[in-house]
């Protein structure tokens, strides 16, 4: 307990910054607004330092897993494996994927467990419930991202990013057709401090996102078109609510033709084509901050 509150514990097993990390870390820092519960977290024995948003915290992390002790649980992924059978916690479980709904999965046996689900998009509310056995209720609350940390360039020096981490023989296949037709790009592969990949979109006119082929939600498109670049991001289930083809950007078949295709189209749209389709991707990222997930999530710990 803290100043009447309950603790809202969290865990994770951090070994470099993730989509899925950011996005617990985000709900950790919501539930600091929280009147009911105050958060901490327990890092796993051998978690790093480095890219670690919950490094230097105060009050520090905990050294030891006592759920026995809080008074909720918060957990994503694989956490659900430290959290006791029988526990008579109410259990927070923030879903990111559609694959947890996929019958070879090892989340999927967690929806059977008693917990209120978070689910990032309407996708992945869909996937779970199609499983038919889901134990508690499902509240979609979009994923959100932190507008005020993503830059926007005025000096646009990188003609096409791509941001290829998930998908690196790809990227190199499709920088090099465009190499080939004289449009130069910088391929991201590695796992890049956020501060520097952010600004690297900024300064990029067109980024290219490749994500896996089922995701469930994916931030880099959303990410880019705040920065306000053009973006080229194939169908992967988990970006359909916010990556129109046309509107916000360009969605080509995930084969290295239509992408390549589909880049060469972004890169020679005139300017009116351009701004438009900018200006409709700029919109939608307003729609998605922290503030509308922080609102939202408030709403559902009050309801614990």
């Amino acid at each position: 307990m803290s100043g009447g509150k309950q603790t809202l514990l969290f865990r994770r097993d951090f070994h470099g910054l993730t989509g899925g990390h950011l996005k617990v870390w985000h709900y950790f820092q919501h539930t600091l607004r929280s009147s009911r519960f105050t958060p901490r977290i327990h890092l796993t024995p051998g978690s790093t330092s480095t890219g670690n948003p919950w490094h230097g915290i105060d009050p520090p992390p905990l050294d030891d897993w006592r759920p026995e002790e809080a008074g909720g649980l918060f957990v994503a992924g694989l956490d659900w494996e430290a959290v006791p059978e029988a526990t008579p916690l109410p259990v927070i479980n923030l879903i990111q994927h559609v694959r947890h709904a996929d019958p070879g999965d090892p989340r999927r046996r967690f929806l059977e467990r008693p917990a209120m689900r978070i689910c990032v998009g309407d996708e992945v509310a869909e996937a779970i419930s199609s499983t038919g056995i889901v134990n508690g209720p499902i509240h979609v609350i979009p994923n959100g991202i932190d507008l005020e940390n993503i830059p926007s360039a005025m000096d646009r020096d990188i003609d096409v990013l791509i941001a290829g981490l998930k998908k690196p023989a790809l990227a190199a296949a499709i920088a090099a057709r465009l190499e080939a037709a004289g449009v130069p790009a910088l391929v991201s592969t590695a796992l890049l401090p956020r501060a520097e990949f952010l600004e690297r979109m900024s300064r990029a006119r067109v980024v290219v996102t490749l994500p896996n082929d089922t995701e469930g939600f994916f931030l880099p498109p959303l990410e880019a078109m705040a920065a306000g670049a053009i973006v080229v991001c194939p169908d992967c289930v988990g970006n359909r609510g916010f990556c129109r083809d046309g509107v916000t950007c360009l969605l080509p078949p995930s084969t290295t033709e239509a992408i390549v295709e589909a880049t060469l189209t972004a890169v020679r749209l005139d300017a009116a084509a351009g701004s438009a389709l900018r200006t409709a991707a700029a919109r939608e990222a307003r729609r998605h901050g922290l503030e509308s997930e922080r609102s939202a999530f408030l709403r559902v710990l009050d309801a614990v």
